[in-house]
């Protein structure tokens, strides 16, 4: 049984899905992007194991970003089309406080006398809450995956060092009610957090 503090880095891919249809006299094209920025983020880890080489993983985290939105439109028409060309664009952005709990089952891999290697899978919650509050829809949770891969580093019989992997699978927040000004969406994302911990193991080993 253990307990791990330690830090992340936020990494979210952009997700910015396209259409087009071709009408008799153009092309209409549709454009939305979600993305978040950058950050750094803090995380505790309770761990426990049932069985040698099975266990699980409490898992508490917490970092501050930016979600960001934005959404165009063009169409194009054709050369012998009278139409004018079309194009508008808007975008805008949500400060967050992002709030992680989630369980993971976990599985050891091969170890020796200072190294061991672990993978743990499992869901949870996100908890979003926006940094200005405004009337209505400031917080919003969104289920989500957790996976991920590690190696910890045995320092003396309680102190240990952990490197992982983690990712997030969920729906992004759109605080939709109160931004009808944004062009939110709630695409399926993927946050990438390489984490560093320093543990400390109850008892001996």
């Amino acid at each position: 049984m253990d307990f791990s503090v330690g830090v992340f880095g936020q990494l979210t891919q952009a997700r910015i899905p396209t259409t087009s249809q071709q009408f008799g006299d153009g092309l209409f094209t549709t454009q939305r992007s979600q993305s978040a920025s950058p950050s750094a983020g803090v995380l505790g880890t309770f761990h426990q194991q049932f069985t040698r080489w099975i266990g699980y993983n409490v898992n508490v985290g917490y970092t501050r970003l930016t979600e960001s939105y934005s959404s165009g439109i063009a169409f194009v028409p054709s050369a012998t089309s009278s139409t004018a060309l079309t194009t508008n664009f808007i975008r805008g952005s949500i400060g967050t406080n992002v709030v992680e709990t989630t369980v993971a089952a976990v599985a050891q891999g091969p170890r020796n006398r200072r190294f061991s290697t672990f993978a743990q899978f499992g869901g949870g919650g996100l908890f979003f809450v926006r940094f200005t509050h405004l009337d209505g829809y400031n917080k919003q949770i969104r289920p989500t995956m957790v996976f991920g891969v590690g190696m910890n580093y045995r320092l003396t019989e309680h102190l240990g060092l952990r490197a992982e992997y983690r990712g997030l699978f969920y729906k992004s927040p759109d605080f939709a009610p109160t931004l009808n000004y944004l062009p939110v969406t709630r695409m399926f994302t993927v946050t990438n957090q390489p984490a560093v911990s320093l543990t400390y193991t109850f008892g001996g080993r």
